[in-house]
């Protein structure tokens, strides 16, 4: 709602980059980017086909300066009204090249996946999963990575962890939060990341914000604030 975008907003400044995921309504945005210090500020709102209701609902925000950058949709989604509606959107990725430092660029990916648990619902997420793997393959080949995003993969369901595996190992990945041993390895929402290109990357912690509640102690989101810091 926007009570709770305007809640959020003033707490995004505390990060160097921010990848944002359901950012579908253009009042809402304008609620948050109001109140962003941030000097990148990327929405990927365009639509798949005309007959979408939300663009990808991706944005990704940055204290660093762009190189380059490319956003795609994917090709296909499953349910209207159904198995979660994930046909009303242009879900797709983003992914920005940043100068950390004059000489030193990080591929900045977000995502947000098919929702739903059916099997037309897993089989969109496979197809989405290699449109991932030929950007990360090929586009940002040899290139250090860091990528945010709701990924709909469960570590625990048989249908996701082979794909979830797949993401991984072919694009050599890590997990900021399997990396410091943390406690809720098997979130749906994750920070992903890898070397690249003469950069090396290290997660040095990863949590929870719990500033992201309202004065009741609710939750500001149905997807709880994650944060990982990162040295390079």
């Amino acid at each position: 709602t926007s009570g709770r975008m305007e809640l959020i907003a003033p707490l995004l400044g505390d990060f160097d980059v921010v990848g944002l995921q359901e950012d579908f309504i253009d009042e809402n945005h304008d609620i948050l980017d109001a109140s962003s210090p941030h000097t990148l500020r990327v929405r990927f709102s365009e639509l798949v086909e005309e007959e979408r209701i939300y663009g990808s609902g991706l944005a990704l925000w940055s204290d660093f300066r762009e190189v380059e950058r490319r956003q795609v949709h994917y090709s296909s989604c499953h349910g209207l009204l159904e198995s979660s509606s994930d046909c009303f959107a242009s879900k797709g990725f983003q992914a920005i090249r940043q100068e950390l430092v004059p000489g030193v660029e990080v591929d900045f990916y977000n995502t947000h996946l098919e929702a739903g648990g059916g099997d037309e619902d897993n089989a969109v997420r496979a197809e989405q999963v290699s449109t991932l793997l030929e950007s990360l393959t090929s586009w940002s080949a040899g290139r250090a990575v860091v990528f945010t995003g709701d990924f709909n993969l469960h570590g625990d369901d048989p249908a996701d962890i082979p794909q979830l595996d797949r993401l991984i190992t072919e694009a050599a990945l890590l997990d900021s939060c399997i990396e410091v041993d943390c406690a809720e390895p098997e979130r749906i929402d994750r920070i992903f990341f890898r070397d690249g290109a003469g950069v090396a990357l290290q997660a040095e912690s990863w949590q929870q914000d719990m500033e992201f509640f309202d004065a009741a102690g609710v939750p500001l989101s149905d997807h709880d604030a994650l944060w990982a810091r990162l040295s390079w």
